[in-house]
C-alpha cells in the first residue's frame, strides 16, 4: 500500500516537473529581447513614458538599427555615455534605451553600470539578428583553390 502511494506521488512529481521545464516563460510586458537574447526589463516608464510607450520605442529603436543599410555582424558596436544621472546605450547614433536611476533603484549598480550590463546583452543580440557578410553560395567547380576564397573568420561587434 505504501509502495503504491510512493509510486503514485513520484509519477505525480516527475509530471509536475516535466510539465513545468515543457512550458516556456511568458515573457513580461516590459521585456526587451533581440535575437532572441534577452536583454533586459523596463519596469517603469521615463522621460514623459508609460511603460508599453517606453518599450514599443525601444523596440523601435532596434528595429531602426538593424534597418540601417550596411550594419552588419561584424561593425555592430553599443556605447554606453553618461547622460547627466542616467545613462544612454547608443548604436550609430540612435539612443536606444535611457538607463535612469528609477531602472537602478534596488540593484546596488550604478546606471551606467546597469547600461554597460544590458548593453552587453544587446551587442550578443544585435549579432544574432544581424546578417552575416560572408555569403555561404553555391561556387563554380575549381573557384575555391588551396583554401583561397573560403570566408575568413568574423570579428564580432564590440562593446564601446
Amino acid at each position: 500500500m505504501h509502495t503504491a502511494r510512493r509510486l503514485v506521488i513520484a509519477i505525480i512529481a516527475v509530471g509536475s516537473l516535466v510539465l513545468s521545464l515543457a512550458y516556456p516563460a511568458l515573457a513580461d510586458i516590459g521585456d526587451i529581447s533581440v535575437g532572441g537574447v534577452w536583454v533586459c526589463r523596463i519596469t517603469r516608464g521615463a522621460g514623459g513614458l508609460s511603460l508599453e510607450q517606453r518599450v514599443v520605442r525601444i523596440e523601435r529603436q532596434i528595429t531602426e538599427v538593424l534597418s540601417i543599410p550596411g550594419i552588419d555582424r561584424r561593425t555592430i558596436t553599443v556605447s554606453v555615455r553618461p547622460l547627466g544621472q542616467n545613462a544612454a546605450m547608443v548604436v550609430a547614433d540612435i539612443t536606444i534605451i535611457t538607463v535612469t536611476l528609477e531602472d537602478a533603484a534596488g540593484t546596488n549598480v550604478t546606471t551606467m553600470e546597469l547600461a554597460r550590463q544590458w548593453a552587453r546583452r544587446l551587442v550578443a543580440g544585435l549579432q544574432r539578428a544581424l546578417p552575416s557578410t560572408t555569403f555561404h553560395g553555391f561556387l563554380e567547380k575549381g573557384a575555391c583553390r588551396g583554401g583561397a576564397g573560403l570566408p575568413r573568420p568574423l570579428r564580432l561587434g564590440s562593446l564601446q
